[in-house]
């Protein structure tokens, strides 16, 4: 004869009250309200292009080097954002759109301290490992950086 599964414990209900049930109505069209204006504001032509600016603008910034062009191409994304921000729409980030970190930033920090890990690096700069990784194959593919290591154990040293 097989064994017999103990039966599961009862499970209680949790009753909200009154109050509860009406403030939980309350958030879902407070939701509804703002995924309604949301669509709206992608119908907007206008929004789409400054959207699309934003996208170039990040694609350029992980394109140069210049680092006097990548402040000016900063400068443009802050102003462009704030102009969505004001519509209430989302503003896009470059860690979403595989943007890179400064080369220049990346190396100096590297070649002042030797043998960091990649998340290390990123958190002394500020950004992300995932927007790190594309300045980081830049400079060891110039040779300006070695590596030890692999995957997360990897470490960077600059360059003798």
């Amino acid at each position: 004869m097989p064994p017999t599964l103990p039966k599961p414990a009862p499970r209680t209900r949790v009753r909200r009250s009154e109050e509860q049930l009406i403030a939980d109505l309350r958030a879902k069209i407070d939701h509804l309200k703002a995924r309604a204006a949301s669509k709206a504001a992608k119908k907007d032509p206008t929004v789409r292009h400054v959207h699309k600016a934003v996208r170039a603008i990040d694609a350029a910034m992980a394109a140069t080097g210049d680092h006097a062009l990548r402040t000016a191409l900063q400068e443009a994304h802050a102003t462009l954002s704030a102009c969505l921000q004001l519509g209430g729409d989302a503003v896009p980030t470059a860690a979403r759109s595989n943007g890179s970190a400064d080369l220049g930033a990346v190396l100096a920090f590297v070649q002042k301290n030797p043998g960091q890990r990649g998340e290390h690096i990123a958190a002394a700069l500020g950004t992300d490992t995932k927007v790190l990784r594309g300045s980081m194959k830049r400079l060891i593919e110039d040779r300006k950086i070695e590596t030890k290591g692999e995957r997360r154990g990897m470490r960077y040293w600059a360059a003798k």
